[in-house]
């Protein structure tokens, strides 16, 4: 046995690995490497998820172990899923998976002559996404935006449910796969279905923009949370970045064209298992601009927690996405909502329309009419809300640029 009967497979559109070599029986990874996240005194590592093909060339049945090698010690998955085919890898594996000192191991099993794909996420390509997509287009009055390019010349593209802007409803931006191994685009494909079905009431309710795919040319390179340029835009969204960071430029001129009520931003636990628990990133309402819009946005957090088993967490993040968004427009945020692959594919569809249906559910007629800051709406923020803006948000800053500083 051993490498003589066994290729390993790196040449798929979002193939993620590091090195790798034999030892005997064992195939030995590391996994890939990418820039790590330093944005507002924070450090975000990505570096978690692997995705390889192993095919049998040989006229028997292997079997051999596969070891990922990993320093994160706190970090290692219960559960490695697999599939014929590299488009959508989502099954468990039959091994269970083994803690080790080096990371952590598993068994793989393949007939003759026959291939398989490896992750410990749940992952689906590029190319299913874009094909299920188009699909949509074809057979509803969903109509494909195309809003920019990513520095790889991939097309950025949004999908609107609407033929005129209704300025009586809300408008309400939902998106993922901006961390391309997150596996959350398994929200916006079922709420996109979901949406267009002739029983939906929730057309009536507002109007939505959907994008599936932030992050294109990461979903092509098999990146965990970077563009082409290495830059984790959710985290350092660089709006102003049209050379290396056009995913944040044109997505930027998109809401500054259609300016969102509301925003949820779908992301997916993946290997954290029990650490984690699901639910949305939320930032605290004083940020938010207007009696009513505050108001709106307790509302729609408390209607959210009521999902049972959900769980919210606080996020203070300047640099990213969700903040910029409520600091230009007022847009309440629901970013991000973190799924969880322990949910199994159709646990994550599920809870994904039903968050959309609590937060739609609980909007009111002309709730939203005096929500958008000019020049997007007619609300102006009023001298006393912008000092206790810029007062809370130094409360909380200047303390993590002191620690940064001194090393703490």
């Amino acid at each position: 046995m051993g490498s003589q009967n066994i290729d390993v497979i790196t040449t798929s559109n979002g193939s993620s690995i590091g090195k790798h070599q034999w030892e005997n029986d064992s195939l030995i990874c590391e996994l890939p490497k990418e820039p790590i996240v330093d944005a507002d005194y924070e450090i975000h590592n990505y570096n978690l998820h692997f995705i390889l093909g192993i095919k049998n060339k040989s006229q028997t049945v292997e079997s051999l172990e596969i070891i990922i090698k990993t320093n994160n010690k706190t970090l290692k998955p219960h559960t490695i899923y697999t599939s014929d085919s590299f488009d959508s890898i989502s099954t468990p594996n039959p091994s269970p998976v083994k803690q080790i000192d080096e990371g952590y191991s598993f068994k793989i099993t393949l007939e003759p002559l026959t291939k398989k794909y490896y992750s410990n996420t749940m992952w689906s390509s590029l190319e299913l996404v874009e094909k299920e997509f188009v699909q949509l287009c074809n057979n509803s009055d969903m109509k494909a935006i195309q809003y920019g390019v990513t520095y790889d010349n991939q097309p950025l593209t949004a999908y609107q449910l609407f033929k005129k802007r209704h300025h009586e409803l809300p408008l309400i931006y939902i998106s993922s796969g901006s961390h391309p191994m997150e596996g959350d685009t398994i929200a916006t494909r079922a709420i996109a279905s979901h949406l267009l079905e002739k029983s939906c009431i929730l057309r009536d309710q507002a109007d939505y923009m959907i994008i599936p795919l932030l992050n294109p040319d990461g979903f092509k390179h098999g990146f965990n949370g970077c563009n082409s340029k290495g830059i984790n835009f959710f985290w350092d969204f660089q709006n102003d970045n049209q050379k290396n960071c056009p995913e944040a430029y044109y997505l930027w001129k998109l809401l500054k064209q259609f300016p969102p009520n509301i925003y949820i931003d779908f992301h997916s636990y993946t290997i954290q298992g029990d650490h984690k628990t699901f639910g949305p990133y939320l930032k605290p309402s004083i940020l938010y601009s207007g009696t009513q819009t505050r108001a709106s946005a307790v509302k729609l957090k408390n209607k959210l927690q009521t999902i049972p088993g959900s769980q919210a967490q606080s996020m203070f993040a300047p640099s990213s996405l969700p903040y910029k968004i409520t600091k230009e427009f007022n847009t309440i945020t629901f970013a991000k909502y973190h799924l969880h692959q322990d949910m199994g594919v159709t646990g994550m569809r599920d809870t994904a329309v039903l968050v959309l249906e609590k937060v739609v559910s609980s909007l009111q007629p002309l709730e939203f009419q005096h929500q958008l800051l000019r020049p997007y709406g007619n609300l102006r923020k009023s001298i006393t809300e912008r000092i206790k803006q810029y007062l809370f948000m130094n409360r909380y800053y200047l303390p993590k640029m002191i620690k940064k500083l001194l090393g703490i």
